[in-house]
């Protein structure tokens, strides 16, 4: 997935300043503007995502969740080239556009059932990739799809593949004196299946790319708290709709990736939980940010699906009404948003 790397430019076309709740092209009355937080006042630059980082474990999740549910998602969800792509009809799986065309390419799934690939479809307003196939895929393989409203706090499952993390602590300042743990660095790429859990918190409009999901990398939520890495572009996030888990949202993005221990030390792509105390590059110089307050964790982005129903149904002509779970839909819901901070620097994954 792409990550906006700190020491690159922001792309094009791109503003991570306003987080603001939609329901289609329409923003929802009565939700409130919430201001993405700058360091020093500027705006930093996300990069794409690898594999689904964790707390508990460098491991990772690499087998099929205990849950039946997640397990039978995890059977449906396919390998695509370095990604992944989810079923989502007969002909058609959704990924992330950034991923570049790979019509040509076959999907792969656990079961070594495999499908190549014919056309591609883009969305002009986010960062959505639909992918026909050669033949149909059976029934058991489609992914019902999310279209609900969403909530803070509500829970949700990622998938992806590629970077793990290593046991190597990322150490910044402390408050007051000293130092302390703030994440760890990226490890190899693997090609590795995995997933993670973590909550919403809140919705950012990020223009070309479109209404992304945001959640932080909480340390204190628990072993399997989940941060997006390169390589996880395309995977699928999961939440629960009337009993099952349904295709919420295509990971896009986090940050921030790029971080230093001190000022002229070597550049560290890391997994953080708390960037207070490190530096990052805010407009080509090396800043501090303050360790003083609450954790101020990377941030993961997922593009979501039902604000992109109606461009996904324009692609679907025909539509499989066991699948179609989000037609009728208004898009996003506005609810009532608790939103502590939010990341200064994302990437694509």
């Amino acid at each position: 997935m792409p990550i906006f790397d700190n020491k690159a430019p922001m792309p094009a076309g791109r503003r991570w300043g306003v987080l603001r709740c939609r329901a289609g092209d329409r923003v929802l009355r009565g939700c409130a503007l919430l201001w993405l937080m700058a360091v020093v006042g500027t705006v930093l630059p996300t990069r794409p995502a690898d594999a689904v980082i964790i707390i508990g474990s460098s491991a990772g999740n690499t087998s099929a969740p205990a849950d039946a549910g997640l397990a039978t998602r995890w059977s449906q969800v396919g390998n695509f080239s370095s990604f992944m792509g989810t079923p989502i009809a007969s002909q058609y799986f959704l990924t992330a556009a950034h991923l570049g065309n790979l019509t040509g390419q076959a999907i792969t799934f656990p079961d070594s059932s495999s499908y190549t690939t014919t056309a591609r479809f883009l969305d002009p307003s986010s960062d959505l990739a639909i992918y026909q196939i050669s033949g149909s895929f059976p029934g058991d393989k489609i992914v019902p799809m999310y279209g609900g409203s969403f909530a803070t706090s509500q829970p949700m499952t990622i998938f992806g593949r590629g970077r793990s993390r290593t046991d190597t602590a990322v150490v910044g300042a402390a408050v007051g004196s000293g130092t302390e743990n703030k994440g760890w660095t990226w490890g190899a790429f693997t090609g590795n299946r995995s997933w993670g859990t973590n909550t919403l918190d809140g919705i950012v409009d990020v223009e070309a790319a479109g209404p992304q999901l945001a959640y932080q990398f909480d340390v204190a939520a628990g072993a399997d708290e989940g941060v997006l890495a390169t390589n996880d572009s395309g995977g699928p996030v999961f939440m629960q709709e009337a009993g099952e888990w349904r295709l919420a949202g295509i990971n896009y993005a986090v940050g921030p990736v790029s971080v230093r221990e001190t000022e002229t030390g070597p550049t560290l792509n890391a997994a953080v939980y708390d960037y207070g105390g490190l530096y990052l590059d805010v407009g080509g110089t090396w800043t501090f940010q303050s360790p003083i307050g609450p954790n101020k964790p990377a941030v993961s982005y997922s593009s979501s699906i039902p604000a992109n129903a109606a461009w996904i149904s324009s692609v679907i002509t025909v539509p499989e009404p066991h699948t179609w779970v989000l037609v009728g839909t208004a898009g996003v819901v506005c609810v009532a948003w608790r939103w502590r901070r939010f990341s200064a620097v994302a990437a694509d994954v």
